[in-house]
């Protein structure tokens, strides 16, 4: 059974809306790792994680989706925004994680 297009579009946005909140909970980690609040910073990063992981799960949805249909799912615009969205989470997780380990030690000093 196809993927209707508004289907296709609400997976879309709720790819982004998951990514970008897992990428807002990433930056606002290494805002409290630089006051040097790491407890809040690790439940941050611990939020971030949790929308990833509803955005990547999505993700799998559409791919899923897209193996079995013959509609070109994956040459939407949409899909691709939403894709991007959650590959600039994965980036702000990385970087989340480093920063917060850098003013770790900073303070340790």
């Amino acid at each position: 059974m196809a993927i209707s297009q508004e289907q296709l579009e609400q997976a879309c946005f709720s790819l982004i809306s998951f990514s970008g909140a897992a990428k807002s909970d990433y930056l606002e980690a290494i805002e409290h790792a630089k006051t040097g609040d790491f407890p809040a910073a690790a439940a941050a990063v611990e939020r971030g994680n949790e929308n990833y992981l509803h955005a990547h799960e999505s993700h799998f949805d559409l791919i899923q989706e897209e193996v079995s249909a013959e509609n070109g799912l994956l040459t939407r615009l949409t899909l691709v925004h939403a894709e991007d969205q959650l590959a600039g989470a994965e980036t702000a997780r990385m970087f989340a994680e480093q920063f917060i380990d850098l003013y770790r030690r900073l303070q340790q000093t």
